[in-house]
């Protein structure tokens, strides 16, 4: 899923710009690859919902549903790199989760407003247990994949 941003310059635009660019270079070096550019992305924290699902959670667009949850279900995503910017309160994520054996990665592409409560909570939370999970739902609740981290510092901020 490509989205022309070039002339975008906003923080959104580089960040979607760099994630294609990361998505080529990847396929280009023979890799399976699934971008989701989620609509939304929220910080919940483990006391925030009544599901085991705490993390971020990803929004995703109905179009990657299927092409998303096939792959997830072929791969082991034991590896992930996070890529961010941070301007003020807003934290724009590239999270790449890979399986390198299988040449599969996903890129999970979002912004996360910091200024909700939930963030510094899940920040916390995570922080303590050493491990953040990523998780990716379509509007009407259904979830399609999560994938773990075991460094959550690289996710997010210090500070929060």
């Amino acid at each position: 899923m490509s989205v022309d941003t070039d002339g975008d310059t906003s923080p959104w635009g580089r960040t979607v710009r760099e994630a294609n660019e990361m998505a080529e270079a990847l396929r280009t070096d023979g890799w399976e690859v699934v971008v989701v550019r989620a609509g939304h992305v929220a910080p919940v924290s483990p006391e925030g919902r009544k599901t085991d699902r705490a993390g971020l959670v990803y929004l995703a667009p109905d179009g990657v549903a299927e092409s998303l949850s096939e792959l997830a279900e072929r791969g082991e995503f034991g590896r992930s790199t996070a890529f961010r910017r941070r301007v003020g309160t807003d934290l724009f994520l590239v999270t790449r989760a890979s399986d390198p054996e299988r040449r599969l990665a996903v890129l999970l592409v979002g912004g996360v407003d910091l200024g909700q409560p939930a963030a510094a909570d899940l920040a916390a939370a995570a922080r303590e247990r050493g491990r953040l999970q990523s998780h990716v739902e379509l509007l009407d609740g259904t979830h399609l994949a999560t994938f773990g981290h075991d460094h959550p510092e690289d996710f997010l901020p210090e500070d929060l």
